[in-house]
């Protein structure tokens, strides 16, 4: 059952006027925007600036993307998974592992940053992560190699398939009940050799 405690706060005028028409406006009350802001703010915003995450536009972003090469965002996303996204894990949840790794994905950069949409499910044989972005097929390069890298930095088989819009990843965990977990540093002699996977096969397995 969750808990809930009552605290007093003082707020300016100007605030609690604009809190009152959010209110109306969307038919909730006062305090579930306020939990919510300060929700935001001890899970997110505390974090964020001090990690350096900026938010930009999915206009703005897919173009990025469409100035890249297929291999500029494979490599990109490559780099990104095994440095970034190790640093982002560590810094939110302390240690780096498959649960953290899935809580970062989730609730990092997908509620808060907004860079995809994010489900994550268990099919009875392997554990199913979906990714949807809608920012073209360049964005499936980038993501496609950032959950491979990242992934295989906890001995985890990572099967995928990419669309323009979204990749499917089938998380394959070879001991569940044993989790590989590192502090802060990821030491190389950790990090499996990673398998470039051929352009022919829209399915592959590291």
């Amino acid at each position: 059952m969750r808990r809930i405690e009552t605290r007093i706060f003082r707020i300016d005028t100007e605030v609690a006027e604009q809190l009152d028409e959010l209110a109306q406006k969307d038919k909730i009350s006062v305090n579930v925007i306020a939990n919510q802001a300060l929700r935001r703010h001890v899970e997110y915003d505390a974090y964020a600036e001090k990690f350096g995450l900026v938010t930009i536009s999915k206009g703005l972003l897919k173009t990025f993307f469409s100035l890249m090469s297929d291999e500029q965002a494979r490599s990109l996303g490559r780099k990104s998974g095994e440095h970034e996204g190790v640093a982002l894990v560590t810094f939110w949840f302390k240690d780096f592992n498959l649960e953290n790794v899935i809580k970062s994905l989730g609730r990092v950069a997908s509620h808060y940053n907004h860079n995809f949409e994010f489900e994550y499910t268990h099919d009875g044989q392997a554990y199913v992560a979906i990714l949807r972005h809608d920012c073209g097929p360049r964005s499936s390069a980038f993501y496609a190699e950032f959950v491979k890298s990242i992934f295989a930095l906890l001995d985890v088989r990572v099967g995928l398939e990419e669309t323009e819009g979204q990749i499917v990843a089938k998380l394959f965990v070879q001991k569940p009940d044993q989790q590989l977990t590192a502090g802060k540093v990821i030491p190389d002699e950790l990090k499996p050799p990673y398998v470039q996977p051929s352009p022919n096969r829209p399915y592959s397995t590291v």
